[in-house]
């Protein structure tokens, strides 16, 4: 392979062999002992977050760059996988909900959660924190300034915010006025079957209206994924955006299968920084969060006897994994701007999931698909706060250059 195309971004560098064996270890390693510790649903959940998390890095999965395309260039493409991924998985979901089938004895719950200050609040700061300075999307993995560097900022901002959002949860949530948890198909009289109806309706109305828009703007085409080289040549593919949208609805209709939930990413950040809370002398149980929110024992149990932390371990797994096959694995100097911004994007963003039941996958992603109006209001809110952070830093540069979330 020329030098020449993999510096066109046709192709991913060559794979890391040397993480690649380390991560199948640990992966081998997770696997096992979640096996152990709880058995075959946690091995099936661990691998299925695996799979999520290398199909996130295929996919052209984002949520700020979905919006920030359309104002700067009126591209819509993305905008459309969206609405793929939330038809599949409205579909699968209404039939798993309505029909109450779950495996390994669980009863199958959606996401449905209160409408509440917290709801509201929390919600526009995760979008305007993803915007701010997210390093968390697959696209900053291989685009930001600082690369992978910049996304461990990120991330320890979204265990710290997780963590002071935890924290904070009873005073957004219950302290201050709060309504109930409406699902549209249980709390309306219009069934699953119709609450699916209205919910393909606008996300049919939205891939139109998508389509015209773009039509009408004449945007330029999506930069194409890069490809594998050589033996990785067949695992690191194009996929077209439909394809991975579709995957991805798969994958979560199969964790409400298994898990009796659908997939949450932003409370096992809160999990894991409530446990390291704990170890340093705090007193996390007396955080209303726990018993509110997440089970108390949770609080106390082995990580790999949690179930959203072994599926969110394997996400991070699968997601790793995938950078190594694709030489991505690289650590260099930060920009100290960069650095404070990726770190306070993230706490923002951890800490507005974290008081909002969730972010772009529990509230939004696995909000909407089961059909709860909670999550109607958190993608409008994700949205303006996505759309403040943009026209912020359009007026002040705040983000410098060329950085991207």
């Amino acid at each position: 392979m020329s030098e020449n195309s993999k510096s066109n971004g046709l192709y991913y560098s060559d794979p890391q062999n040397l993480f690649i064996v380390l991560m199948s270890i640990i992966t081998i390693a997770v696997a096992t002992i979640s096996f152990v510790h709880s058995g075959w649903q946690f091995l099936v959940l661990y691998m299925l977050g695996w799979l999520i998390g290398f199909s996130l890095f295929q996919a052209k999965y984002g949520f700020s760059s979905v919006y920030r395309q359309i104002v700067e260039d009126g591209n819509t493409e993305m905008l459309r996988g969206h609405m793929i991924k939330l038809m599949v998985a409205v579909s699968l979901f209404s039939m798993i909900l309505s029909a109450n089938m779950a495996l390994f004895g669980d009863t199958p719950e959606g996401a449905i959660a209160p409408i509440t200050f917290g709801l509201v609040i929390g919600s526009f700061l995760f979008g305007f924190g993803m915007e701010f300075g997210s390093g968390l999307a697959p696209a900053a993995m291989r685009e930001a300034q600082g690369g992978r560097t910049a996304s461990l900022f990120t991330v320890s901002g979204f265990l710290t915010g997780a963590t002071f959002g935890a924290y904070q949860f009873s005073f957004w949530n219950t302290t201050l006025p709060a309504g109930p948890e409406v699902s549209l198909a249980e709390d309306t009289g219009l069934g699953y079957l119709g609450a699916w109806a209205v919910f393909i309706f606008f996300f049919l109305l939205i891939s139109i209206g998508s389509y015209y828009y773009k039509k009408s703007t004449r945007p330029p085409k999506l930069t194409p994924m890069p490809r594998g080289t050589s033996w990785t040549r067949n695992i690191l593919t194009n996929w077209p955006i439909w394809v991975g949208a579709i995957i991805l609805a798969v994958l979560n209709a199969l964790v409400l299968l298994v898990q009796g939930s659908p997939w949450k990413f932003t409370a096992a950040f809160s999990i894991w920084g409530s446990k390291i809370a704990d170890a340093v002398g705090l007193d996390p149980a007396s955080w209303g969060y726990w018993g509110d929110q997440e089970p108390l024992p949770h609080l106390y149990d082995s990580i790999f006897s949690v179930d959203l932390s072994v599926l969110n371990l394997g996400v991070l797994s699968g997601a790793i994994m995938t950078m190594a096959l694709a030489g991505l694995i690289r650590f260099g100097k930060v920009p100290p701007s960069v650095m404070i911004i990726s770190f306070i994007g993230g706490t923002i963003m951890g800490y507005g999931a974290t008081i909002s039941f969730g972010a772009n996958v529990g509230a939004y992603f696995s909000g909407l698909a089961s059909m709860s109006v909670h999550a109607i209001i958190w993608t409008a809110m994700a949205v303006t706060g996505v759309f403040a952070a943009y026209v912020l830093e359009k007026k002040y540069r705040i983000l410098g250059r060329g950085y991207k979330s």
